[in-house]
């Protein structure tokens, strides 16, 4: 290479680095001053701190000394300069936060330890922080762990509503099972339950309690749903915790539970998650409800079997239940237009195939169908199971 066109590239690396224009741009970001879009995600990477490194020219035949950025290691003391709470708020900084205090020596973690303590209850409930304070709980020394809880615990109930407050209250309710100062928090958070279970974040904290205590005290948990069943079998976390109760609680703490259960059995079959509670109530329940369930989806069959959420229902008692197969064929013996109708459907199609399958080779026999009803392509696939169960 000649000399000259190398020296041209050594003053274009130089007039680059030297350079005040942005060299670097998000997607989320353009050239144009007057065109610009932000995100926080952007800001935060945009506050990342660098260090300057001294670097020499790769170009052989070339010395050249020039200014290259370089991001913070773990092992530069002077990362842990400045204000740490706040580099704990930004994503990077925060993940090397933890890898410092994970790998770090005794001295580290404590000096780390020492600088976030006054701003724990901060970085409990921020977006990031949350992850440091966590990864405290877990690999702090007992001091440490006792120090967070001292300042948590005065704010266990602001944490168990805050999105990722919640985070930082199921781990200290976790670290502390089994203790003194697991009872003095849930003793807090017995006095907002009902309020807990139906908040979003909180719904999450009542679920850590209920997986620690399991079958060990249930009441008060009972307590905190009754009259609110309608509204969390509506959602999904208030759905799984419903589901929690009915399995860690005994028959005789359920019989409440149950009447309000029953009174919204039809909606719940229908619910994109209250039919996952009438599921297990079919499994687990006592023989009265079972019975009582069993009762409505014969009566609403047709209704249950052609809906997206209510054929689950259907499918699950045929299924477990010699007694509902059984009557579900006398309905469709008595009135064949009924297993026409959910034959053709999209949903009750498939309820059809599953009974069939789950018949008797007798009992099969007694359904006399007309091959021309089957008349739309879920009505084909019907046709084609019992051709293959008859054959």
């Amino acid at each position: 290479m000649d000399p000259e066109d190398d020296q041209e590239i050594i003053d274009s690396i130089v007039n680059a680095l030297e350079s005040d224009e942005e060299r670097s741009f998000s997607p989320s970001q353009t050239r144009s001053d007057s065109n610009r879009t932000y995100s926080p995600q952007i800001k935060r990477q945009q506050q990342t701190q660098y260090t300057i490194k001294k670097i020499q020219s790769p170009i052989i035949g070339f010395k050249l000394d020039c200014w290259a950025i370089q991001p913070f290691s773990l092992d530069d003391d002077q990362y842990l300069d400045g204000d740490l709470v706040l580099k704990c708020k930004d994503q990077t900084n925060s993940r090397k936060i933890q890898g410092l205090f994970e790998k770090g020596n005794d001295e580290q973690r404590d000096f780390i330890f020492q600088k976030l303590l006054p701003g724990i209850v901060t970085l409990a409930n921020d977006i990031f922080g949350n992850y440091v304070v966590q990864r405290i709980l877990e690999q702090g020394n007992q001091q440490q762990k006792e120090l967070i809880f001292e300042h948590l615990s005065q704010q266990i109930l602001v944490l168990s509503y805050n999105t990722y407050g919640c985070r930082v209250a199921q781990k200290l309710l976790e670290i502390s099972y089994n203790t003194q100062k697991f009872e003095q928090i849930f003793k807090v958070i017995s006095t907002q339950v009902r309020n807990l279970v139906i908040d979003t974040n909180g719904n999450h904290v009542i679920q850590k309690i209920a997986e620690l205590l399991k079958s060990q005290k249930s009441d008060w948990l009972i307590e905190g749903v009754l009259g609110q069943i309608q509204k969390l079998s509506n959602d999904s976390h208030g759905c799984r915790l419903i589901q929690q109760i009915l399995e860690i609680s005994s028959i005789s703490q359920l019989n409440d539970i149950y009447k309000e259960l029953l009174s919204i059995q039809e909606e719940l079959c229908l619910s994109q998650y209250g039919n996952y509670i009438i599921q297990i109530l079919l499994l687990r329940g006592p023989i009265d409800v079972i019975y009582k369930i069993q009762n409505g989806i014969i009566k609403n069959l047709e209704k249950l079997s052609c809906d997206k959420f209510g054929s689950n229902v259907v499918d699950k008692s045929v299924n477990i239940s010699i007694y509902m197969r059984k009557e579900i064929l006398k309905v469709f013996i008595h009135n064949m237009n009924i297993f026409y109708k959910l034959s053709n459907n999209c949903y009750g199609n498939y309820v059809i195939q599953n009974f069939c399958k789950q018949l008797e080779y007798n009992q099969l026999l007694k359904l006399s169908y007309d091959s021309s009803q089957f008349n739309t392509q879920f009505g084909q696939h019907v046709y084609q199971t019992l051709q293959k169960l008859k054959n």
